[in-house]
């Protein structure tokens, strides 16, 4: 580790024995407590109102927490206000996991520290990358639902944004439905269903390439920057590739796909793909993680999701 991912994780670990003084993360003043590295970490931007800097805040800590060891989280819970002595004080929540765990308050202040420094690790290495100041939104979260169906599918999309800008009107998005194999040419749009099922409308569909359709979402009324907006999207398509990614055009902080397998074979092999480049995503032949279906269905998550390249899973049909 470099000098720099030392500071950032020292200064993370400042920042997180600050939210941990009084009733923690519901603590009325935490928007204002917390500085620049922890506000980077949670993707808070500086338009932000303090309502949601405290969402994305309790968000990513709580995140955070679910990541530590097993014998760290309950201590996680207490240092920072989560969990059964949520709203006490710090030292009564540290004090009544000492009781319960039969161990002294130094003992467990020692421990709470140890889990403070594995916080800031772990918040230092997910923290994104702000977006550039040509994005004029960005994905906070999005959840997608795949259903292949016969050679076709149906997609349910469930997408957060904020604007980065004033008077965000239309929101250009876009889907990859990838070639399918023997069927030469562009996607035929006349096969494809978009839907809107809250959050806006669609207009102005569009071919952007062989693989790739473009669409304008209008949203019920005009974004101001700082603003979020969720919208939820059903695309029905004829034909798929079987491969799901997400390939962003800016930045997106969370993308939770799940393909669920019950109306075709379950298939003979499964892979994540993370972060490759979208020419090399189809290719079912690199080496990747494989995954296992439960019961009919496989789910992947990601976290800080870069332009331009590819998050998803791939299959092998049965």
């Amino acid at each position: 580790m470099n000098s720099n991912g030392r500071d950032e994780i020292e200064a993370l670990v400042s920042e997180l024995k600050k939210v941990r003084k009084g009733p923690g993360v519901e603590a009325a003043s935490l928007p204002d407590t917390v500085g620049p590295p922890l506000r980077r970490a949670a993707g808070v931007l500086d338009t932000d109102p303090p309502a949601t800097v405290r969402e994305k805040l309790v968000r990513t800590l709580s995140d955070l927490i679910t990541r530590l060891p097993d014998g760290s989280r309950a201590i996680g819970q207490a240092v920072l206000g989560f969990g059964p002595t949520s709203g006490r004080r710090y030292t009564h929540r540290l004090g009544e996991l000492g009781r319960v765990a039969d161990r002294d308050m130094r003992t467990m202040q020692r421990r709470a520290d140890e889990v403070v420094y594995l916080l800031a690790e772990l918040a230092a290495a997910a923290a994104p990358a702000p977006p550039g100041p040509e994005s004029p939104w960005h994905t906070t979260a999005l959840d997608v639902d795949l259903i292949p169906d016969g050679q076709g599918a149906e997609v349910f999309e469930k997408r957060e944004i904020v604007s980065h800008v004033p008077e965000l009107a239309e929101i250009e998005h876009g889907i990859s439905l990838g070639r399918v194999l023997g069927r030469p040419g562009p996607v035929d749009l006349a096969q494809l269903g978009i839907e809107v099922l809250r959050g806006g409308e669609v207009h102005s569909a569009r071919i952007l390439s062989s693989s790739r359709v473009g669409f304008q979402l209008r949203p019920p009324r005009v974004l101001g920057a700082g603003d979020r907006h969720e919208f939820f999207v059903r695309i029905r398509v004829a034909e798929i590739s079987p491969f799901y990614c997400c390939t962003p055009e800016f930045p997106c902080e969370r993308f939770r796909l799940n393909v669920r397998f019950d109306r075709v074979p379950p298939p003979s092999r499964i892979w994540r793909i993370d972060g490759e480049f979208s020419k090399d995503a189809e290719d079912p032949l690199p080496v990747r993680k494989p995954l296992s279906l439960n019961g009919s269905e496989v789910s992947a998550d990601f976290e800080n999701l870069q332009p331009a390249r590819s998050y998803g899973v791939g299959w092998e049909r049965g």
